[in-house]
């Protein structure tokens, strides 16, 4: 049995394994690969653990999740690949309930973000 994600470091080593994966990836790594991780990764560990409140008082998230994605050209391909890398991640690493939430949370921002990008078919 995995672990569940109970500390900063286990965010940051979920999110180093998703990142891992979108940057080896030739669909999404020409979005991901102009970014200076040494300082966009931490603020991705501080959403996460706000998010998911873990050590969340210690990594208080203050701006939009949204608005850095607006002007980086997303598809919905680029999407199903970060949900998928996120997913991977997670079965990789850990299980249980704060796990669960995040595979939640992740589904949640999905929908949203593409709705809001106008990615979403509407029938």
């Amino acid at each position: 049995m995995k672990p569940d994600i109970k500390t900063r470091a286990d965010v940051e080593k979920l999110v180093n394994e998703q990142y891992r994966l979108l940057l080896e990836d030739e669909t999404t790594a020409p979005v991901f690969a102009h970014l200076n991780l040494e300082h966009h990764l931490p603020k991705i560990y501080k959403f996460w653990c706000f998010v998911l409140d873990v050590e969340a008082a210690k990594n208080i998230y203050i701006g939009s999740a949204f608005e850095p994605h607006v002007k980086l050209g997303l598809t919905h391909a680029h999407f199903v690949q970060w949900v998928k890398y996120f997913n991977q991640a997670m079965d990789l690493c850990f299980e249980g309930a704060v796990a669960d939430k995040a595979r939640e949370k992740v589904r949640q921002f999905d929908i949203m973000f593409q709705h809001k990008l106008g990615l979403l078919n509407h029938e």
